[in-house]
């Protein structure tokens, strides 16, 4: 970016054909924050799979940071060099291979093909690191938890690769609108996921399953991607479906995330989920989850083994020995 601000003096951010206003500029608006999220929602889903590696919780800060900072900086960077490609070139390439290409074309010389090497290295490894964080490893823990008798993580992570071939991703990404559009399509679905993660995390209502099945979060699931799944026949083939699907579609990642959370808490209220196994536990008080000296979630459970007591750390201090307060609970141990 920096390289292409300098030599090609600046700027031209005025890369739209044409100049909207009204109903349609709003309907733009919506369709932006549906791209722009569609690069942040797959990683919330997945970051649980990449933050049970923290030992403490200052672990987990960097992929915060990554999800927050560096999804709007990239963005912003791919604008930037977008729109100074313009300027220069006359033709707004969001392709980088497209741009690298006018480069070269141009600017032919020892400094120039480097510049362009090191480019396509970083943008190589940032795409194998990507596969793997966001991809493989999510892919392994899931394998790994439904089938955990043929399947560890590195096991499924192989499975993930061998599987990936006959897809053909690189036909998702060989130009911006079919990425987009995957990035579009792909939000719809995801999205009503991260609405139950929500309601979930934020709910302390009545976790055992029917069958082992939450239905409840697969009829939220149902509901959201219903509500706007039609619109992918517009994205895809242009035309197909009335005006009125497509604004419904380009607003995906706020109607589907809604929908799925109100569906969502509407089930967990008229059918609660029960958190204790029936028996003894059954009414006991719930509360977060803190760090206590037992196997399990309650205090009549079996004692952690002393081996596991001095690698096991809440904050940075180690729990060991807790203490039991007189209510019976397990006192925290101090974060550092």
């Amino acid at each position: 970016m920096i390289w292409a601000l300098v030599k090609f003096d600046g700027v031209n951010l005025d890369l739209a054909k044409k100049t909207v206003s009204g109903g349609q500029l709003g309907w733009n608006f919506m369709r932006a924050i549906n791209t722009v999220v569609s690069g942040v929602v797959p990683p919330m889903v997945n970051i649980a799979d990449l933050a049970r590696y923290g030992n403490r919780p200052r672990d987990v800060w960097p992929l915060e940071a990554g999800l927050f900072i560096s999804k709007p900086a990239v963005i912003l960077i791919g604008l930037f060099t977008t729109a100074a490609g313009a300027k220069h070139f006359g033709v707004a390439n969001w392709n980088l291979w497209d741009l690298y290409g006018l480069v070269l074309d141009e600017f032919w010389g020892p400094g120039t093909r480097t510049l362009i090497f090191l480019g396509a290295i970083i943008q190589c490894f940032a795409t194998i690191v990507t596969n793997v964080s966001s991809n493989a490893i999510p892919i392994g823990c899931d394998l790994n938890g439904l089938f955990p008798k043929y399947f560890t993580i590195v096991r499924g992570m192989i499975l993930c690769h061998i599987l990936v071939w006959p897809v053909a991703p690189w036909l998702l990404v060989n130009s911006a609108q079919n990425f987009l559009t995957f990035l579009g399509s792909y939000l719809c679905f995801i999205s009503p996921v991260v609405a139950v993660m929500i309601v979930d995390y934020g709910s302390h209502d009545e976790v055992t399953f029917t069958y082992r099945v939450n239905f409840r979060a697969y009829i939220a699931w149902v509901c959201g991607v219903v509500l706007v799944i039609s619109g992918i026949s517009g994205a895809i083939k242009p035309g197909s479906i009335s005006q009125t699907a497509v604004n419904v579609y380009n607003c995906g990642f706020v109607l589907s995330l809604t929908a799925g959370a109100l569906v969502y808490y509407t089930l967990i209220k008229i059918w609660p989920v029960q958190i204790y196994p029936i028996g003894t536990h059954e009414g006991e008080r719930k509360a977060w989850e803190s760090m206590i000296a037992t196997e399990g979630f309650f205090l009549d459970d079996e004692p952690m083994p002393e081996y596991i007591k001095e690698k096991v750390f809440f904050g940075v201090e180690p729990v060991g020995t807790s203490g039991l307060s007189k209510d019976g609970e397990a006192e925290k141990a101090k974060d550092g």
